[in-house]
């Protein structure tokens, strides 16, 4: 089943090559295939060149994703795009025949969309105790002893999700991290003895309309706590206050992206009320396709 209550209605078509491929005996499949090529901070979340196929309406099946891939499969060979690229496919989670499909292509599920609807958090109980740690928002002074955090988090990535832990990773990330605290975006710290342990960097960007329903909701970011400190409650405890500022009144939810390979996210995210909507697929290099 493919169907939620919170997947958008089919949005326009995306931008790229229009794919159209006829199926045996009736009907055809078309999608979009979108080649991105990614520089600087955005490198660090995924390959440099990648394949990126939107199957349209009507071409959602087990027959027709799998002549679209064929297409794909094809493109990728006659481009020869190297070893820092990727084939990535974005389904809704409940969409378990589109799965099947893609893991017989060689894909697998690299990054989950996950959201907590403002309506479906009555029974969790965010907890700010600490233990005497304390949280605020994060200042310009606080941005070098931000830097490492959020490098530990991106080598945890680079280990089990999307991530990629490239040269001049740390330049990149200071400069995000001040950015968003000079845009008064909500960057909040955990500090135990005055030094930081815990980061959660969070916004209110307009939400992608092929992704999330129109409304206003809040972005869960990069969030890391210090390894020597994990398991001790932080992460919940910036949780709470992230939640607490992100669900103001009229906030139609909370959402951020994970990876389920991450062995301590995935329970993490799951236990702090959010729930799959979008996954994406993806195999790399590009020429691992089947």
């Amino acid at each position: 089943m493919t169907g939620d209550p919170l997947l958008p209605r089919a949005p326009d078509v995306p931008a790229g090559e229009r794919l159209v491929v006829d199926l045996p005996g009736a009907g055809r499949a078309e999608g979009v295939l979108y080649r991105g090529r990614y520089e600087g901070w955005e490198a660090l979340w995924r390959a440099r060149r990648t394949f990126e196929l939107t199957p349209l309406p009507g071409a959602e099946g087990p027959a027709a994703l799998s002549a679209l891939l064929r297409v794909l499969r094809g493109r990728v060979d006659r481009e020869r795009p190297g070893a820092d690229s990727a084939c990535v496919v974005t389904r809704p989670s409940r969409d378990l025949a589109a799965g099947r499909v893609l893991l017989d292509a060689g894909l697998l599920p690299s990054t989950v969309l996950g959201v907590r609807p403002a309506g479906d958090t009555q029974d969790i109980h965010d907890t700010e105790d600490t233990g005497g740690v304390t949280i605020r928002r994060a200042s310009t002074a606080d941005v070098a002893g931000l830097v490492e955090l959020w490098l530990a988090e991106l080598r945890y990535s680079a280990l089990a999700g999307p991530g990629v832990l490239r040269p001049g990773a740390a330049g990149l990330v200071g400069a995000e991290l001040r950015r968003a605290v000079r845009a008064g975006e909500p960057v909040w710290l955990a500090e135990s003895a005055g030094m930081p342990v815990g980061l959660a960097v969070c916004g209110r960007p307009a939400p992608d309309p092929a992704r999330l329903p129109p409304g206003s909701w809040g972005r869960v970011g990069t969030v890391s706590v210090a390894p020597g400190v994990r398991g001790t409650g932080i992460g919940r405890a910036l949780m709470a206050v992230a939640h607490r500022d992100l669900l103001a009144p009229g906030a139609r939810g909370t959402y951020l992206f994970y990876s389920p390979h991450n062995a301590l996210a995935s329970v993490f995210w799951h236990r702090q009320g959010y729930r799959p909507l979008w996954t994406t697929w993806e195999v790399r290099p590009a020429t691992a396709l089947r």
